[in-house]
């Protein structure tokens, strides 16, 4: 019997695929974050692999109201996968789960874990844990986070919430209400989901600032991530709301670029268009819609097993400044399960056989989700930098293939490192 991480399990499926029964004596074991005893879950659980800096986490979809009951809160759970399946309950949505068969109005759908199979694949162990939420920045929050317990600092409802309940009553099943975190330039955002059965639902939305312990989930489509409470015990906002500064206060632009120069594959003195795997380059586009050029990077048609292309700045000196902020925005043409990301180097030596040898450190920016509209620009909120120190390189990573499902296109635009 082979004991499995809950991250390597998740490497079985690709989204939108067929499920994967799982053949072969695999457990895997997690701790549970989700509790439905407040109503904001239904037949369904999460776990992740440690009860305190987790890198991992899943849903379980499971025939069992109540489960708060056989699975609560920190129990450490142990589940013998073998005729089990890995999948989506709703294909493509990128939330990837434990089921007990295939669904049979969809083969690319898993359906719950029956009532008759709990007893013979599940089983708990003795410990009930102490979960300590693994503290995040909203910006930086992304796929690999799903399925987690997190908290988030400084945190506010928007003002046009205030008076607002938890849930809108004219919403038959999930509300999604906006939550914002200040930063020290500006605010990043994203969405609360709460059930209408969550016996919480006509609670009013606190008015203050404060933090939110939450699990990371995704919406019904898959769109976006959201946040999902497991009760209001996990929410505290009483103190005075933050407030933020502005890009005015940070006049100096060490860097600026919106591709308005270029054409065809990107080449800007001093920067580097690097393929690492695949055919496909960043390369300049106009943008319909915004009525400016961009760049652009995408997988899609080119056949290639794997795609990994970067587009890194020229370095830029940060010693010179106190503090520093990257900012940028991007688009999408269905993202389709292929990643954006952005980096900081401040050891890389500018050669390209020494790209993977370099230190490059992901940044906590917001990236375009795939269900956002393609006409609209997201902006990255204002990535504080100031920690480093020297000359540094960002790195826009993207990772696609041409697999249907991994070959989304990203719009990238309107660069800029402020600073005072």
């Amino acid at each position: 019997m082979e004991l499995k991480s809950i991250k390597d399990l998740k490497l079985i499926y690709n989204s939108g695929s067929v499920p994967v029964k799982i053949v072969s004596d695999i457990v895997v074991k997690g701790f549970v974050v989700s509790s439905d005893e407040s109503g904001n879950y239904f037949k369904e659980f999460y776990m992740q692999d440690a009860p305190e800096n987790p890198t991992s986490g899943i849903k379980i979809a499971i025939n069992l109201t109540n489960s708060y009951n056989k699975f609560n809160y920190g129990r450490e759970v142990y589940i013998r996968l073998k005729g089990l399946y890995i999948g989506e309950l709703n294909s493509g949505d990128g939330l990837i789960a434990i089921g007990g068969n295939v669904s049979l109005t969809n083969s690319n759908e898993i359906q719950s874990v029956s009532s008759n199979q709990i007893e013979s694949h599940f089983f708990r162990a003795t410990t009930t844990a102490e979960i300590i939420p693994k503290q995040v920045s909203l910006a930086g929050l992304n796929a690999s986070d799903i399925g987690t317990f997190i908290r988030v600092n400084n945190l506010v409802f928007p003002s046009d919430l205030a008076g607002k309940a938890y849930v809108d009553t004219s919403e038959d099943f999930d509300t999604h209400r906006k939550i914002q975190s200040c930063q020290t330039v500006g605010f990043a955002s994203l969405l609360l989901e709460t059930s209408s059965f969550a016996n919480f639902a006509n609670e009013a939305l606190p008015v203050g600032g404060g933090f939110i312990d939450a699990v990371v989930s995704k919406d019904y489509d898959g769109h976006f991530l959201v946040l999902i409470l497991n009760s209001t015990k996990d929410i505290m906002m009483q103190q005075e709301r933050c407030t933020t500064l502005s890009e005015a206060d940070f006049p100096m632009v060490l860097l600026e670029e919106n591709f308005e120069n270029t054409t065809g594959e990107i080449r800007i003195t001093d920067w580097v268009n690097y393929r690492q795997e695949g055919t496909k380059s960043w390369r300049s586009y106009t943008d319909t819609y915004s009525q400016s050029k961009a760049a652009r990077i995408g997988s899609s048609s080119s056949n290639d097993a794997e795609t990994i292309t970067w587009l890194i700045t020229k370095g830029v000196d940060l010693d010179n400044t106190s503090q520093e902020f990257l900012s940028f925005k991007t688009s999408n043409s269905f993202a389709n399960g292929s990643t954006l990301e952005v980096f900081i180097s401040t050891d890389w030596n500018e050669d390209l056989a020494n790209i993977n040898l370099a230190t490059w450190t992901l940044l906590p920016a917001n990236i375009v989700a795939d269900g956002e509209g393609f006409k609209n620009w997201i902006h990255s909120t204002y990535i504080d930098v100031s920690m480093f120190s020297g000359k540094a390189f960002f790195a826009f990573k993207y990772t696609g293939s041409g697999n249907t499902y991994f070959d989304g296109t990203y719009e990238l635009d309107d660069i800029k490192i402020n600073a005072r």
